[in-house]
Order: C-alpha cells, then structure tokens, then sequence
C-alpha cells in the first residue's frame, strides 16, 4: 500500500447498546481527528434502514499515519470499551487511487 489508505470498518451493534457505541466512536472519531495527524477524516455512519450496523470510514495520508494510529493509546482505550456492545467486526483496507 503507498499513498493514501481507507480503513472501512463495519460492526454489528447490539440494538440495547446502539446509542452508546454511537456515542463512543463519535468521540473517538474526533479525538482521533484532534489528535492524529495524518488522519484526514474519520466518519461515523449511521445507517438509516434500522439495521444493527454502524460503518467507520477513516482516510489516512499515508501507511506511517495507519500505523501511529492502530498503536495509539486512544485506540487502545476504545478497542477495550466496545466489546460488549457489538456482535461483529469487519476491517477493510483500501488503496485510494
């Protein structure tokens, strides 16, 4: 991967517990924004059909800038706080061209 990189991440959310993960990843997000940066975007998508999935998009500059990331404290924090409100996880890694 050179260049810019796009993680899209797609979690299953317990519908009891929809409200606090929408919560924590918006603050994550932010914080990851206000922190970070080579994080030039980070979205949380809420979809509107009432499905039990929420999706990230998050754009990075460059393969240093995914790395600081996925070893950063804030990430770390986040990851222990969520698992008992999701059901699933699914990462992809995308090359922007």
């Amino acid at each position: 991967m050179s260049g810019k990189i796009a993680l899209m991440v797609e979690f299953g959310v317990k519908a009891e517990r929809r409200a606090d993960f929408l919560a924590l990843m918006r603050s994550h997000a932010k914080m990851t924004l206000d922190s970070e940066p080579g994080c030039e975007q980070f979205d949380v998508l809420d979809p509107t059909d009432a499905g039990d999935n929420v999706f990230l998009y998050e754009l990075y500059t460059d393969r240093a800038a995914v790395d600081a990331h996925m070893n950063s404290a804030l990430l770390a924090s986040t990851r222990g706080s969520y698992d008992d409100m999701i059901t699933s996880k699914r990462v992809v890694w995308c090359d922007v061209s």
